[in-house]
Order: structure tokens, then sequence, then C-alpha cells
């Protein structure tokens, strides 16, 4: 008796469900797991894995590829998706950050000062409401949004 081999992962199951409804009729036990915990047609919290028995792997997948060739996806294509994804990374630690930062100094810095402010009684202590620090935490974290935005746009 040997183990099971992931052959796919899924992130809606009723594509699992097709590939393993497929391969049974081929004549290969196929277990799904987290068929169960993910009946979500709008994505599955948990991936649904799509598992044969060792020794039926390379058929599963050589039919699988022959039947739905694009479930396999091509290198190419994964390598310019890593390329994209290590670009924008590149992108947001190098322009989103900054500006973040940056206007977040900004905002704590350049707002009124809260003498205004009444003094509130908390749990026995006197204290003075100061909210700069959360509107500047809350301006650089736009401003990284924004900025990384802009900078990964698309560009016709």
């Amino acid at each position: 008796m040997g183990y099971l081999k992931t052959i796919l992962t899924y992130n809606v199951p009723s594509e699992a469900e097709v590939d393993r409804t497929f391969l049974e009729s081929h004549g290969i036990a196929v277990c799904l797991l987290n068929a169960n915990t993910s009946r979500n047609e709008l994505g599955a919290p948990f991936f649904v894995r799509l598992q044969v028995m060792e020794e039926n792997a390379e058929r599963a997948r050589g039919l699988i590829k022959q039947a739905n060739p694009q479930r396999f996806g091509s290198s190419e294509r994964v390598n310019e998706i890593d390329r994209q994804i290590k670009r924008a990374l590149a992108r947001i630690a190098c322009v989103g950050i900054p500006v973040g930062i940056a206007v977040g100094l900004a905002a704590y810095f350049l707002t009124a000062d809260p003498a205004h402010a009444r003094p509130i009684r908390v749990r026995g202590s006197w204290i003075v409401p100061d909210f700069r620090l959360e509107l500047s935490i809350l301006a650089g974290f736009a401003a990284s949004i924004g900025a990384t935005m802009w900078i990964n746009r698309k560009r016709d």
C-alpha cells in the first residue's frame, strides 16, 4: 500500500469534483482533501487537493493534462506571474512604504497640538486625548496604498 500524492490543488471545489469524476471513470481511486470544508463557489477558504495513490500519480496527471491542459498552466506563464509579483513587491518597498512613512510623519508633525482638547477621566486618571498618532498612521497607510496603486497601474 502506497501513499497518497497530491496531483492538483483547486480554489473552486466544483473543478476538483469534475476532475475526480473524470479520473474515477478511468479506474483511478481519488481522494479530495478539504472538499467538505470548502463548499463555496466564490472561493474556498482552504484549497481542495486532488490526491491519488503514488503508483497512479503519473497516469492521473497525464489523463488530466490530456483532457484539460490549462489545469497545469505553462512554465512561461508561471515565470511571468512570478516576475510581476516581484516587481510589484519591489515597487511597494521602494515607493509605497517610504511615501507612507513620509506622509505619516508629516501628518503627525503638521497637525495641531491637542492643547484645546478637554481632559477626560479614564480608570481614575485624567488624560488629554491626542488623535495625532492615529491620524498619522491612517494618512501614512492611505498614502502607501495610493502610491503603490499609482506606481503599479497598467501602462498602455
